[in-house]
């Protein structure tokens, strides 16, 4: 049985970026924020935008850029939370978490109290890697053991991009023009040069993932076997970080190569999946252009 979601006088409007996938969402902060609003059960609908227009949406909420990129220039990113009934804007994922666990506290909890913190004192192998695009450093920021959580596991996702990035989606109206802008700021001669078709290259690339994730899924193997979740039975906010990732991953990687990476040790990012990505509570979400609010029945 579905749990109820509450009803809101104007549903929240979540900003994700737009694709071929659409209306699922793909690129992993957003989907983060998706799976938040869904794992809090409120009302809300989606406002599509193609990459190209997310700096003029930014701007047209009152919202700065995010991050910026190695060579200083602003890089305005997605996912924005908007609740029209307090005119609250948000701009970051992580934030968005901790605005939702606030302000419907009496709802299941992203931050529980009583966590385990299972999992939480995962490090990343990659820690010493440079980016084109500096991830959002959030030392700052209140649940500290999430937050630093959240950016170790951005950071090997990020690494592990290479192989599947030919694969991003974009929308054919705008094709040319995103793959010249990502090619531009990951300082690449063309797009193409990402595309990897030797069977040998793709069968190493695969090994290094497996061991690249290898302790990821340490983390999940600690529980015991007691459930899907680092918590066991329960998720928490840390969850839907690395399900934000799964999702991107399962959209851009060829099918036999994903069906591979779910059986990666014992299979744990394959089970998280099935329950965030495949169960009921996550499975719709409102059509393409509807000003209706998803309100799952």
């Amino acid at each position: 049985m579905r749990r109820k979601f509450e009803p809101l006088p104007q549903p929240l409007v979540l900003y994700d970026i737009s694709s071929p996938h659409t209306p699922s969402s793909y690129a992993p902060n957003p989907s983060k924020s998706r799976f938040a609003l869904l794992f809090k059960r409120l009302s809300f609908r989606i406002e599509w935008t193609d990459i190209l227009e997310i700096p003029r949406v930014r701007k047209s909420v009152g919202l700065r850029a995010g991050r910026k990129l190695d060579d200083g220039s602003d890089f305005y990113t997605l996912p924005i939370l908007r609740n029209p009934n307090t005119g609250v804007v948000i701009g970051d994922s992580f934030d968005i978490a901790l605005y939702l666990d606030k302000y419907w506290s009496g709802r299941d909890p992203l931050f529980p109290e009583d966590s385990t913190l299972n999992g939480l004192d995962y490090q990343t192998p990659y820690k010493h890697t440079a980016f084109y695009a500096p991830l959002t450093d959030l030392a700052d920021r209140e649940q500290a053991a999430y937050a630093r959580f959240n950016t170790e596991v951005d950071t090997t996702f990020s690494c592990n991009l290479r192989l599947f990035a030919y694969n991003l989606p974009t929308n054919p109206e705008t094709d040319a023009e995103v793959k010249a802008l990502f090619a531009k700021r990951a300082h690449l001669p063309s797009w193409e040069v990402l595309k990897i078709t030797d069977p040998e290259a793709r069968k190493k690339g695969m090994q290094e993932f497996e061991e690249g994730v290898r302790t990821l899924a340490e983390c999940y193997l600690r529980n015991g076997g007691k459930g899907p979740f680092l918590e066991g039975e329960t998720a928490t906010y840390a969850d839907l970080i690395v399900g934000g990732w799964l999702n991107m991953f399962s959209k851009i990687m060829p099918t036999a190569e994903w069906e591979e990476f779910k059986g990666f040790h014992g299979g744990v990012f394959g089970k998280l999946f099935g329950v965030l990505i495949d169960g009921q509570w996550t499975k719709q979400g409102p059509a393409p252009g509807t000003s209706e609010p998803w309100v799952p029945t």
